[in-house]
């Protein structure tokens, strides 16, 4: 796939209004978090987690709350994150050490715009298993939280551990785009795209923040 994709944040500005980079930052964000409205198969990723059964690691009442809530999520998008909170919260109640029952509810949590709550259980995710995953989410709520040197930080992290990892390159694309940093937010959107989720990528070229 050939991209112009490196563009300076002095010539993005000849077709991109500084004032409207946050508000498309935004946009491209929001397509990226409801990456299965917007025509994009989700990878079988993130059903690896075993939604319909139990693994024996943790309690197992624990495992099936945690299965329950997990069948929510369509890609990025959770359908009812209110039922996502119960289950979840039962789950870490009865395994407190249950890292993806923590990440899964701090992701509820983001969804209902509760960034405060939502990156305690991060946090949590992150100590008791800190995985490439555990780390772009965190990045993320950061992120959402207006914190984009830490959000850049985990994300860069997240990038360390697998390079192959789209969600952190979109992630820390859409970052960087807040921050107005047009050549380097690009570089990432065609990387993720690279890896496999054009989104970012798309929805920047469509908002005429980068060039195809």
């Amino acid at each position: 796939m050939s991209h112009s994709f490196l563009v300076s944040a002095e010539s993005a500005s000849s077709f991109v209004r500084p004032g409207r980079i946050v508000l498309l930052s935004l946009l491209v964000l929001t397509c990226l978090l409801l990456a299965a409205g917007c025509g994009r198969k989700e990878p079988a990723e993130l059903g690896r987690f075993n939604p319909m059964g139990t693994s024996g690691i943790h309690n197992e009442q624990a495992e099936r709350a945690f299965a329950k809530a997990h069948a929510l999520w369509r890609g990025e998008h959770c359908s009812d994150p209110d039922k996502a909170i119960e289950w979840l919260t039962e789950a870490v109640t009865l395994e407190p050490a249950y890292a993806q029952a923590w990440l899964r509810r701090g992701l509820a949590y983001s969804d209902k715009e509760w960034f405060d709550l939502a990156l305690e259980d991060l946090n949590k995710a992150v100590r008791l298993s800190p995985t490439v995953e555990s780390y772009a989410y965190r990045g993320l709520v950061l992120m959402r939280l207006g914190n984009l040197l830490g959000a850049e930080k985990d994300l860069t992290r997240a990038i360390a551990m697998d390079d192959s990892y789209h969600r952190a390159w979109n992630f820390r694309g859409a970052t960087r785009l807040r921050d107005q940093r047009i050549s380097q937010a690009c570089d990432d959107f065609e990387r993720g795209c690279r890896e496999g989720d054009c989104t970012g990528w798309n929805n920047a070229v469509k908002q005429g923040i980068c060039e195809d």
